[in-house]
């Protein structure tokens, strides 16, 4: 997997919590840094096509039904993972004066459709944009010693370019390099603009509705630990987030809690918060993208992290309990 520096952005949603009578109540690791996250398609997406010149006419993949948010799985029935995979296996057939058919899931069927391209000077061209992941950045809310798993975002990370409804479940992070912030507005959320390393930090084993879970292998010595609370621990007033808005430099931004609704069962923005931090709102103008899982600090507890933006109002944002984040850490 290549992974370049690149300026990328995470859309921020939301998700919600629940109460277990202090069940998980646990010392953890405190998060707030930014991270870059590469989620792996089981197979390998058309992003868009281009124009070839087959048997001396211009063509595009269009013309034979090819569109963007495909994802090819097999090449004359062997199945790819990755880049190298659909690279290798075509120029293989190529070499060997072989028809190429691609396996697709394209709206939650599966097709084959006959693969034309271009050759000359030795090179190929497929005439098909393709990628192999989802790149994106978010904040980290806790790493848990008990199991060395950490947990982000707080919400699932999924690529509305796919055809299918595919959830995306494994992959990395990475350390992540904020360069500069986009404010927002009412009606318009802001984001941050971040460089992603290419040094692995950790490795994904799941995506769900509450948020990016895995296995970390590079833990920062400089960490502070934090008890948990539960739900009926968690009071209106004041608290605070951490996040990342310069470098890696982790900040705190004031808010206050205005509205919480006292769940049995999963529902989102179970915490509503408004920013009070005038140094941070000189910067945002509110909640931005990228500042999903930032974990949010009441009276020395993690309580939960940040989900989502009010975008009527960019002052406000939502909040998931820790509660389910911490139940859905398997």
């Amino acid at each position: 997997m290549l992974l370049k520096k690149l300026s990328i952005t995470l859309i921020i949603v939301v998700c919600s919590i629940c109460s277990f009578n202090n069940v998980f109540a646990i010392e953890v690791i405190l998060g707030g840094e930014s991270i870059g996250i590469q989620l792996n398609y089981d197979g390998v997406m058309i992003s868009g096509t281009y124009d070839i010149i087959v048997d001396n006419k211009t063509y595009n993949p269009s013309n034979d039904g090819y569109e963007a948010g495909e994802l090819i799985t097999h090449v004359n029935n062997k199945k790819i993972d990755s880049l190298d995979d659909l690279t290798n296996i075509i120029e293989n057939n190529i070499e060997n004066n072989q028809s190429i058919t691609l396996t697709l899931i394209s709206h939650e069927k599966q097709i084959t459709r006959t693969l034309k391209y271009q050759q000359k000077n030795n090179q190929y061209s497929t005439g098909l944009y393709v990628s192999d992941g989802l790149t994106g950045i978010g904040t980290l809310t806790y790493y848990n010693p008990a199991t060395q798993h950490f947990a982000a975002l707080g919400h699932m990370m999924y690529d509305i370019s796919l055809s299918s409804d595919m959830i995306i479940k494994e992959g990395s992070i990475y350390n992540s390099y904020v360069q500069s912030v986009i404010p927002s507005s009412n009606g318009n959320p802001g984001e941050k603009i971040a460089n992603i390393d290419s040094i692995e930090i950790g490795t994904v084993f799941d995506n769900n509705n509450y948020g990016i879970y895995g296995e970390y292998t590079i833990l920062s010595k400089d960490y502070q630990m934090i008890s948990t609370a539960s739900i009926d621990e968690v009071e209106k007033g004041e608290a605070y987030f951490l996040t990342v808005l310069e470098g890696d430099t982790i900040v705190q931004c004031d808010i206050e809690i205005t509205q919480l609704k006292k769940q049995s069962s999963p529902s989102i923005k179970g915490i509503t918060f408004k920013i009070n931090d005038k140094k941070i709102l000189n910067l945002t103008n509110g909640i931005i993208q990228g500042m999903s899982g930032s974990p949010i600090i009441q009276s020395d507890k993690l309580i939960g992290c940040v989900t989502h933006v009010d975008v009527s109002n960019v002052e406000y944002g939502y909040g998931l309990y820790i509660e389910w984040m911490l139940e859905n850490d398997n």
